[in-house]
Formats: C-alpha cells, structure tokens, sequence
C-alpha cells in the first residue's frame, strides 16, 4: 500500500514553530501547504530563508482552514495557548500534533482529548526524547524487567537560561502562558520518561523558587521527590539557574540492573550480563545521529523527526500514537501536582488530586 501524503499545517512560527516548519519540508510524506501566524511579515522573512517563499502564511487560524485542504496542523504556539487553535483544528476535521506540554492545565488537555473523540480525529503530542536511543535502551530494560524490583528512578535537568531569554516574547516565565517555569517548560521531557521508565507517579513532594531570575513569575528551580504506585522512590531535579555545561541525566535502579542516560549510555550494568548490553553501549555512545531522516537539516532535530514520523506512521495503521492525548496528560498532571505542593510547603500531594 502506497504511503499516505499528508498536507501538514503549522501554527506558530516561533523558534519551535520554525523547528517544525524545517522538518514538515524535508519529510518525504509530508507537504508543507501554510503556516499561520499574526505575525505575517517576520514569518514571511523566514520562510524565505529556508527556501519556502512560495508557502502562504495566515494571520487567522480560521481563514486558513476555509482556504486549504489539510490533514494535520502542528500546535507550536506559547504553552498556555494550545487548546484554543487545536480544538479549531479538529473541529474542522483536521488531526493535530501539539508540542509540549499539551497544556498547561488538565481540564484544558481533557477538552482536547474530548474534541479529537468529537470530531473522529487524532491528537498526539511532542515528547522527542522517547526516540533518544540512551532512553530507549532505559525503558526497554524496564520493560522486560531488567531492573527487577525498581528501588528508584530519577532526573536531573540542570540548565542554564538568561534573563533576556525570558524576556523575549513576552510570555516566558509566567503562569498565563508558560504555566510554570523550569519543570513544565524545560524539565517536562524528563518528567515524561521517568513515568515512562518506571511506571505511574502516586505522590509527590516539591520545594520550588526563583534563585536567579528576579523578574519571572515562576521558578528557576524545582526539587522534588516523589514515590511511583510500584513502590519505588524518585527524584526530579529541574533548573534554569545552573552554570551550563552539564548534561540531562535520567538514571534507574533496581535489585537487579543500574543505568545511567547522559550524553549516551553511561552506564547499563545487569546481573543477567548480555554480551549485546556491551555492543549496545558502543554503539550508542560511538555513533554520530543522523541528520533528521537523512535529509539535509540540523542534526539536533532528528529526534524531533523520528516523533513526527512515529506519529504519522501510527495515523497511517488507523493507530493512537505512542504520544497520543492521554499519554501526553500524564507528565502535566504530575507536574502540576508538584506545583501544588511546593505552594503548601512541601506537602504530599497525589497526582491528579
């Protein structure tokens, strides 16, 4: 059966929105048919940098879909701002990708989840680090129960950001349209494959403030440990406020197994020894990431490229994705409970409560 083609559609050209505009040009199933943005001049401009003059740019979302024949809009918009442009979408019959988060609060990801139900369509969201070979090495050990009885997984994100880069745009670092700072915005990934790794988050318990960042609203620092519905403990540490350099560092062990994701495989240790666990270190560690599908852009979006494409391959089998609306709920949901208890000192907080 021949491969479908998809006429995709981005909403937002930010610095994200243009990631997606790079990718859906370069993917052989994918035709770029027109981005919107009220922004109509700068995105204009940078079309034309990347070789897509020809590609018509809308002001309103609305105007957009009574004019072109679409299957899939991509939701690139400031993270309080996704319901809205993607129920509009799959009201007018379109699916949607959404980049992360999916919202920023769960009655407004629920009412997405309800639309695509709706109005017989499909809603997936962005989490690129599943397809990060390290992460995958993680879960799969987990999956076959490697690890065995896991006694703790956790994170690190320990990012740097600068005080102007709150400041441009206008809508970083607040609660309206950020919904948080360093954990739903940066850290959320890693909140997303530790649930992913170990299994549902029951309780958590988190300490959260700005450190550096005198002007924004939410925090640059949030610590929190958390107990999974296995019994397991964890740790997630986000920041924006640590001198750069380090890496992300996603780590689980158990009775049984130890490992490490940083910067490759830094550690994958297993009582059941398999000569494949030392080839597989090798490999990831060893192996340069292709350009995103073998296409002539940026490397650093590839993973970007491998979800796009999962996705789509998904839609393409009448599947949900594996980032499909539920799935991508879970990682807010935790999140916000963190919020929660770092705004009554700490206390434990059930996810979802």
């Amino acid at each position: 059966m021949a491969e479908r083609q998809w006429r995709a559609a981005v909403v937002g050209v930010g610095v994200v929105g243009d990631w997606h505009v790079q990718i859906l040009s370069k993917m052989p199933n994918v035709t770029l048919v027109a981005v919107c943005d009220p922004l109509v001049d700068k995105v204009k401009a940078t079309l034309a940098t990347r070789g897509l003059g020809h590609i018509p740019v809308y002001a309103l979302q609305k105007q957009m879909h009574s004019r072109e024949q679409l299957d899939v809009v991509h939701i690139c918009t400031p993270s309080g701002n996704h319901m809205k442009p993607a129920i509009l979408a799959m009201k007018a019959g379109v699916n949607v990708i959404c980049e992360k988060p999916m919202e920023i609060k769960l009655d407004r990801i629920d009412k997405m989840i309800a639309s695509a139900s709706e109005n017989k369509v499909k809603l997936a969201g962005i989490f690129q680090n599943r397809w990060n070979l390290a992460n995958r090495a993680l879960y799969d050990a987990a999956r076959e129960g490697r690890f065995g009885r896991i006694a703790w997984g956790g994170s690190i994100t320990p990012w740097y950001r600068t005080d102007q880069y709150y400041r441009d745009g206008g809508w970083r670092g607040t609660w309206k349209l950020d919904g948080g700072g360093a954990m739903m915005n940066q850290s959320v990934h890693n909140v997303d494959l530790i649930q992913w790794i170990c299994g549902p988050v029951e309780t958590v318990s988190a300490h959260a403030s700005s450190r550096i960042h005198a002007e924004i609203e939410v925090e640059d620092t949030l610590s929190c440990a958390l107990t999974f519905e296995n019994g397991a403990h964890g740790t997630i540490v986000g920041t924006t406020a640590i001198y750069p350099g380090a890496g992300v560092r996603i780590e689980v062990g158990g009775e049984f197994g130890h490992a490490v994701s940083e910067d490759g495989l830094k550690r994958f240790t297993f009582k059941d020894a398999r000569p494949a666990d030392e080839a597989l270190m090798t490999e990831i560690n060893t192996t340069k990431p292709p350009a995103a599908g073998s296409a002539a852009i940026n490397q650093g979006l590839d993973l970007h490229y491998q979800n796009i494409s999962s996705i789509l391959a998904s839609w393409d089998r009448g599947e949900e994705a594996a980032t499909w609306g539920p799935e991508a709920r879970k990682a807010i949901a935790i999140i916000l409970a963190m919020y929660k208890s770092a705004k009554n000192s700490g206390r434990s907080v059930r996810v979802g409560s």
